[in-house]
């Protein structure tokens, strides 16, 4: 396959699909406002936009193109954050009133990625945002959010904890939390763990991918641990399946 330094020439030179963004946010608004104006399907990655403004501007030029635009949300398409949405969809607990969806990890994501170290905001803008949008798939959109953050690593720039108390439109409550300080025996990453009450019972997934269902019919545990592509690793393995998922979706 032919590179290319300068996405001008890609879209002149090919005749593409689609395009995955997969640059930092300062630039998704330029790039994708290019594909649009080249009528090519966008996949962006996440964060989106550093502002409301280029959002609304990236969805407008899609829009006006007539071209799908995605954000590459992968999270949710996790094979265990599939199974609790199964479990809600099958209401063996009933109609869901609270949640819980956590990430806490000590994992040091700066070695591999040094620039999510300078930037004045990091955990919700690069892990919190996934997070959020599980407690959307799982619990529906937002009315109110509340928010508090924290820097616990005085080397980085940007918060590194954050805690989020959010109201949904179905009715039901949830807190979200994210870190990046949280040192444990056993350490979780990269598993999104999940607690979620419903009328008639609850859902747990807990580390190790151990899904504990209580409800109408008893209580069943399952293990729902993602699959191990031929290509990819542990511990990644889970976000690489959902990768696969996403692209999947996307071509359906």
């Amino acid at each position: 396959a032919k590179r290319y330094t300068d996405a001008a020439e890609l879209f002149a030179g090919e005749s593409l699909d689609f395009v995955d963004i997969a640059t930092t946010a300062p630039s998704h608004r330029p790039l994708v406002e290019m594909a649009a104006a080249h009528r090519v399907p966008v996949i962006c990655q996440k964060p989106f936009a550093p502002t409301l403004a280029d959002a609304k501007a990236m969805v407008r030029a899609c829009a006006q193109a007539g071209v799908p635009l995605m954000v590459h949300e992968n999270f949710r398409w996790q094979s265990p954050i599939q199974a609790v949405r199964a479990v809600l969809d099958s209401g063996e607990i009933g109609t869901s009133f609270f949640g819980r969806i956590s990430f806490r990890s000590a994992y040091d994501v700066f070695s591999g990625q040094p620039y999510l170290a300078t930037g004045k905001r990091f955990i919700i803008e690069d892990l919190g945002i996934h997070v959020l949008d599980i407690a959307r798939f799982l619990l529906g959109d937002v009315s109110t959010i509340t928010t508090r953050t924290a820097r616990i690593n005085p080397s980085i720039a940007g918060e590194d904890v954050a805690t989020m108390l959010m109201d949904h439109k179905s009715g039901a409550t949830s807190v979200v939390d994210c870190s990046y300080a949280t040192k444990l025996a056993t350490e979780p990453f990269p598993e999104t763990l999940i607690e979620i009450d419903g009328s008639d019972g609850t859902i747990r997934l807990a580390q190790g991918y151990r899904l504990t269902v209580t409800g109408r019919n008893g209580t069943v545990v399952t293990d729902v641990s993602p699959p191990l592509l031929p290509w990819a690793s542990r511990p990644w393995h889970n976000i690489q399946e959902s990768v696969v998922a996403i692209q999947q979706h996307w071509v359906d």
